[in-house]
């Protein structure tokens, strides 16, 4: 489980968040005893949507948090969705102005270092992708995963050296 606290002065209150598996815990108190008050809240702050069935979300998440905490970055809502081969075709194309297949599409929001993004995966490229590179389908997926979130820390594809380290930093796991 990992803390964060922070304060605020000038209204005597303080703030504690903490995570606990895939989920952030949020304490606001008062140091006024006339006036003290607690308010705990329940965050996911890692979601898949549609994701397959040989995909662990728990263990997926503690993954994607720990490499993402590894760059001093936070994840702070990142929501992954799974999608057809046609669907992220249609999508790069739209978006993106590609007429390729592609493994993952990246919508990024992230502020500061608190990550926020939207990600859209094809599990057949990610398949594809691991009978080219003789990977097992999971560890593909995995690196895929992380692949994305490693475009919302400042990594691109378009730039040579940062694409190097990307592909370096991906076969991490």
């Amino acid at each position: 489980m990992e803390w964060s606290r922070g304060a605020w002065s000038e209204t005597n209150a303080c703030f504690h968040s903490f995570f606990c598996k895939d989920k952030r815990y949020s304490l606001i108190c008062t140091t006024d005893p006339l006036k003290t008050c607690i308010f705990a809240k329940n965050l996911t702050i890692i979601q898949f949507n549609n994701i397959p069935p040989f995909l662990d979300s728990s263990f997926v998440s503690s993954v994607i948090e720990e490499y993402i905490s590894s760059f001093d970055f936070m994840a702070d809502k990142l929501v992954y969705n799974f999608v057809s081969q046609e669907e992220l075709y249609e999508m790069n194309t739209k978006f993106l102005s590609h007429s390729t297949h592609t493994d993952i599409i990246t919508f990024d929001y992230t502020h500061d270092q608190s990550l926020r993004a939207e990600f859209f995966i094809s599990q057949w490229a990610v398949e594809r992708s691991a009978e080219e590179e003789s990977q097992s389908v999971e560890n593909e997926c995995l690196r895929v995963l992380i692949h994305g979130a490693l475009h919302c820390i400042g990594y691109n594809d378009s730039s040579r050296r940062r694409n190097d380290n990307a592909k370096f930093r991906r076969s991490f796991y």
